[in-house]
């Protein structure tokens, strides 16, 4: 068989098992015309048609199907090598982290320490990517390990587990104006501008959902930050609201900069956090404690 990469043979694999080169695109970040490249160039090197659309999606050819059952056998067969070289490897592994940058600056540190204690020359390496980019990234050998909002689609090859929730919740200054008053409508909070989550994509910047019970349309926006942190920054120095995770807020809250505003008839916002990790990467011993550390830390 032609030089094809894990890469290439995971997506094509993916592909084939959604039927639908639009949502294997969307699931792994990518724009179809990408994922339809991968396939072309898959299909050059063994000079055979993988696929054939239909009115159902995509379907397999004979050649394929053929492809398939290789591709299902490589990967899993990657599994069983990455679980055996692991097992040699785990005592001086550096074991990478993908998740949003609150989770990583606020929630992984503190326990990372813990359990390089228990298990002696083990080091982590956090590295930051959107939730909609964690998937992408990680089936590219960014991380082993990813702590994300909500359920994402992950292969064979990966599990998440459910870890717990996070609360969502609005910040000003504690000299606010909002602060003065009694009761706290929604009315009096769209007076004042909110700090808006950004982020930068091929078609530029975008904006991001801060999980605000107010929609953006009836908001003022006002100046843009591409992480929660450089939110709270803002409006320690100004008269921005930001609605954040209440973990990335509480250090300023604690030392007198923050205050957390309640509003009238706002529902409590609260997300799933989960895990997710490589089966055959991650010793049981070490997503275990993973796992009972995060679980601890969210409560």
């Amino acid at each position: 068989m032609p030089n094809i990469s894990l890469a290439d043979l995971d997506l094509f694999f993916r592909a084939a098992k959604l039927k639908s080169l639009r949502e294997c695109a969307r699931q792994l970040d990518m724009t179809p015309g990408a994922v339809s490249k991968v396939i072309k160039r898959l299909e050059a090197k063994l000079d055979k048609s993988l696929l054939r659309r239909s009115v159902s999606g995509i379907l397999l050819t004979a050649e394929g199907n053929e492809l398939m059952a290789v591709a299902e056998k490589v990967l899993s067969l990657t599994s069983q090598i990455g679980t055996s070289s692991n097992k040699k490897t785990s005592a001086s592994k550096v074991w990478g982290i993908g998740s949003l940058s609150f989770i990583s600056s606020r929630l992984l540190p503190s326990f990372l320490e813990q359990i390089s204690q228990a298990k002696t020359r083990t080091h982590f390496r956090l590295v930051e990517f959107g939730n909609n980019t964690l998937v992408a990234n990680g089936l590219n050998g960014a991380f082993e390990m990813a702590v994300h909002i909500g359920a994402l689609e992950w292969t064979q090859v990966w599990s998440s587990y459910e870890m717990g929730t996070l609360r969502w919740a609005l910040f000003g200054t504690k000299n606010h104006p909002l602060t003065k008053l009694k009761k706290i409508e929604p009315t009096d909070v769209i007076k004042y501008p909110f700090v808006m989550p950004t982020s930068w994509s091929s078609h530029g910047f975008v904006r991001g959902e801060d999980q605000c019970p107010i929609p953006w349309g009836v908001r003022f926006s006002g100046h843009e930050a591409t992480t929660g942190e450089t939110a709270l920054e803002i409006v320690i120095g100004s008269s921005h609201l930001a609605f954040v995770p209440v973990i990335l807020a509480q250090r300023s809250v604690d030392s007198g900069l923050l205050t957390e505003i309640n509003v009238e008839e706002w529902p409590t916002v609260e997300k799933k956090i989960y895990l997710s990790v490589r089966d055959d990467l991650v010793p049981s011993s070490l997503l275990q404690m993973v796992t009972k550390l995060i679980k601890e830390n969210l409560r």
